[in-house]
């Protein structure tokens, strides 16, 4: 009797590896050279002044709040980047990533004009859920995991479930300091 084969571990895609190193590479300097508060302020996405500091709508998908901030939006990468990049290709996916991370501020940011208040934010959030999108659509059926909720679900029930709670959270907030609109902004660029 043989034993069924077991499949290797998905390896890493080239772009998911470059973000996940920039990413932490980052952190790490702001964590131990660049740790000025005015620094953490210039690259930020404010809402309220992002049209007087335009380079922020990148900048600040690079940027984490910390290392349990970096450690999930890694873990949401290393689980949905490579099997999306795989799909789209390298450079279709990297420009994915930076389309849902730029709309999810530019969403916000036009949030903001209808007064709506948001705050400052940093992360890769609303690109990683627009990814986390592209994910559910190419494997639907795959089953997930999440760390809070130790129940199986299906990538394709995922998405309804974290919009609702993004949207919840952005109607009536939660004060949990996560960047709901922005997931929101992500996830709807994912969509469109």
């Amino acid at each position: 009797m043989t034993s069924p084969a077991v499949a290797p571990l998905p390896r890493l895609t080239p772009w998911v590896t470059r973000l996940l190193i920039i990413n932490a590479a980052i952190l790490l300097l702001q964590q131990t050279i660049f740790t000025s508060d005015a620094l953490m302020q210039a690259v930020a996405f404010d809402p309220q002044n992002a049209l007087h500091q335009p380079w922020t709508f990148v900048t600040y998908i690079f940027v984490h709040g910390g290392i349990l901030h970096l450690a999930a939006n890694s873990l949401a990468l290393f689980v949905f980047g490579p099997a999306v990049e795989r799909r789209l290709g390298s450079n279709s996916f990297i420009a994915y990533y930076l389309y849902c991370g730029i709309a999810a501020a530019i969403f916000t940011m036009l949030l903001a004009q209808l007064h709506v208040s948001i705050g400052p934010f940093v992360g890769a959030s609303g690109a990683i859920i627009g990814v986390a999108y592209a994910f559910a659509r190419i494997q639907p059926d795959t089953p997930l995991v999440f760390l809070l909720v130790p129940i199986p679900i299906k990538a394709k029930w995922m998405i309804p479930l974290l919009a609702t709670y993004d949207l919840v959270g952005m109607i009536a907030p939660l004060n949990d300091g996560v960047a709901h609109a922005a997931h929101i902004g992500g996830l709807a660029a994912g969509v469109g």
